[in-house]
């Protein structure tokens, strides 16, 4: 946060949304990566090019909700236009070997606006904006994310995904009781988005 800025005034310029898989393929053109469909609660699904193929095999995909940047400017990836990007979690830089992607702590439906209770936008951003906003999963110590104060019920999910803003957290969630949270072990401090 710089002076005069809101507090986590990078974090409002996302728009994060629960969606669900409902459609894996390989790329054609790229052994790496996937052409998912993502039902956001929108008339069609999006269509979103992902390089997490070497982690998540398509059955672990299909079906599953996710975190999706929806307002990300589309990119093509190898010829296929993609209409957002998922939100995971990497402890590799931190000598750990987990890619894992954000989930719900509760089912909500499709096109939940995960915002933290606050006032997000919906206009378009690009990798330079995202690249703004500190996420990170930890586990809570004596009710502190990192160290730092964290409101959370007594039931919130363990680890949770918070938004930093110099020495604020805010639990990444819908503001009505869903916060965001891996599947797996993850290093404390993983960097998410």
């Amino acid at each position: 946060m710089t002076d005069g800025e809101e507090p986590f005034a990078a974090f409002r310029r996302l728009d994060l949304r629960i969606g669900t898989v409902v459609s894996v393929e390989d790329h054609p053109d790229a052994e790496k990566l996937y052409i998912l469909k993502v039902d956001l609660g929108e008339e069609e699904p999006r269509t979103v090019v992902t390089n997490i193929k070497s982690f998540y095999p398509p059955e672990k995909m299909m079906g599953r909700k996710l975190l999706l940047v929806a307002n990300l400017k589309p990119a093509n990836f190898r010829g296929v236009k993609s209409f957002g990007m998922l939100c995971a979690a990497d402890d590799m830089e931190m000598g750990g070997n987990s890619l894992l992607l954000l989930d719900p702590s509760v089912d909500v439906p499709n096109g939940t606006v995960m915002n933290c209770g606050l006032e997000n936008s919906q206009s378009r951003v690009e990798m330079k904006h995202i690249e703004k906003v500190t996420m990170k999963v930890a586990k809570l110590s004596g009710g502190k994310f990192m160290g730092m104060d964290i409101e959370v019920p007594d039931d919130a999910p363990e680890p949770i995904v918070a938004v930093i803003d110099g020495d604020k957290a805010i639990a990444l969630g819908d503001g009505n009781g869903c916060f965001m949270t891996v599947d797996g072990d993850i290093k404390d401090g993983a960097p998410a988005i």
